[in-house]
Parts: C-alpha cells; structure tokens; sequence
C-alpha cells in the first residue's frame, strides 16, 4: 500500500468531490480516480459511491479513514523529528577524560567506527579558553548545572603486589591499610576526591607514602609491583596477568560511579550517542 494512495484517499473523503480533490493534490482527476480504485483493490472494499455529481464514502471508507490520518500523521511527525535531529548535527566534539583515561584508545577505535563523520579531539588537561566545539566531560563527580548521565557504578578494590602478605587474604580489613603505605593520586584527582570523601565518612586517616599527579604513573608502578593503591576494576582494564591482585575492604567496600556530563539535554542527539557508546565499551 502507498502512503501516496492514502493521502489521496484522506482529501477524496474530506472534499466528497473528485474533481475538487484533484485541483487540491494538483493531480488529473483520472490519476486520482484510478489511484483510488487501487486502493479499494487492496482492501477488498468498495470505499466510495456516486451521489449525483459527488461521491459519497462508504462504511468502509468511514472506518479506514481515522486510521489513515493517524498514519499520516505519524509519518508527518517522524519527518519533523528527522528535521529537528538533522539541525543539531555537529561535525566536532570534544571529549574531556577527568577518569578512565586508560580507556581512551578503544573509545577512539568504537566511536571512528561508528561515527566516522565526526572530528573527535580527546582533552585530559585544562582546556583552552577559547574552545568552541561543544566539550563532554567524563568525570566521577556530578558538575552542578549540567546534564549528567550515569554510564555506569564500578567496584575499586586495593590493588596489592603478589608478592606482599596481603596479598595472600582473601578480603581486607580496614585495619589492613590503615597502617599500610599507599601510593595514591594527588588531591586534585577527582578519583582521589571520591576515595577522600569515603574515607572521611568513616574517620579513616591513611598513611600515604607517596603521590603522583599522573593516573598512568600510578597504574605504570602498580604493574611493576612497586606499590599498593586504590584500583577501579573496570575502568583502568585489571588483568589477572597483572603482578599485582585486587582485594576489597569488607568492612569499607568502594565504588565510584562514572557520568558523562554535558550542557546538552539528556535527549540530544549527540549525548545519546555518546552515552551509548560508553555503555556498549565500559559494560559489555
């Protein structure tokens, strides 16, 4: 059935009148009166009856035609909604990595593939003031006034040589790391803050023998052995072939929650897309 043939059959029903139906569709009047005949051919039913020099519909044209329109009218609103997508296309986006930055690559692998129109610039530092690409931040923390949209929770566990003696317990107790030298980020890290505030809520003061400013620093030491640190599993890709294990803190257990977070609203095109593809690499 054509969707043509239906907005033929919506103006014959409204009009009553072939010929007026034709001047409006700007069609031959017997164009029209053929396109008609074919679609009560479709349907096995007579739609219309000649009433004088007017036409008249039939109960079966009464029935259908309620169906027509809200199938024109669907149709009509999916062409505005493409419209409506295809003005807020854009060409570039800036994507600011304040966590996970270890997952950069296959991000840029996932998103290429499936957006190869869009320019992608990946930032980690401070961005330049004079950007005017839209920027969506990957962050651990909810940025007050912009749309952030949960991509996933993630458990962070001690990451611990295989060759220390905590390594041999299963789980560990707060006790454990209190007295234990960490390697930890700087205070400015946002995966740091998120460990701060935790530990705070439970009065727990570490012994920090050492800092780095640098996430991929800190993740280069705990895979030579060097160092104990707070680990989140999913983000930073733990690897059991790593020279270190990963335990949890059964009296305190960790998790941070990522966000991407936007000025565009939960519904626009180009967060969606991006949220997606977060989902689809970080959880499946």
């Amino acid at each position: 059935m054509k969707l043509l043939h239906l907005q033929y059959f919506k103006k014959v029903f409204e009009t009553q009148n072939v010929t007026q139906a034709a001047k409006d569709l700007f069609i031959s009047q017997p164009a029209l009166s053929r396109a008609i005949k074919h679609l009560e051919s479709e349907l096995g039913v007579p739609l219309f009856y000649h009433s004088g020099r007017n036409i008249e519909p039939t109960i079966y044209a009464e029935e259908f035609y309620p169906y027509a329109v809200k199938t024109l009218a669907t149709l009509d609103e999916g062409i505005k909604l493409i419209s409506s997508v295809n003005e807020k296309i854009i060409t570039s986006v800036i994507l600011y990595l304040e966590v996970a930055s270890v997952s950069i690559p296959n991000l840029v692998k996932i998103f290429q593939e499936k957006h190869p129109t869009i320019q992608l610039t990946i930032m980690q530092h401070q961005l330049p003031e004079d950007i005017t690409d839209p920027v969506l931040y990957i962050t651990s923390e909810i940025k007050p006034g912009m749309t952030n949209v949960p991509i996933m929770e993630e458990p962070v566990y001690v990451a611990i040589p295989k060759t220390h003696p905590l390594a041999k317990k299963e789980t560990l107790q707060l006790d454990d790391i209190r007295r234990t030298p960490m390697l930890m980020l700087s205070k400015n890290n946002a995966f740091r803050h998120t460990l701060d505030v935790a530990l705070e809520a439970k009065n727990i003061e570490l012994t920090i023998s050492s800092s780095t400013d640098d996430p991929a620093t800190l993740r280069s030491i705990l895979r030579q052995g060097l160092a104990i640190s707070f680990f989140p599993k999913i983000s930073w890709s733990y690897d059991e072939n790593d020279p270190f294990v990963l335990r949890e803190i059964e009296d305190l257990p960790l998790s941070r929650t990522i966000y991407l977070s936007t000025t565009f609203t939960k519904d626009h095109p180009l967060t969606k897309m991006i949220s997606k593809i977060l989902k689809e690499f970080y959880l499946n």
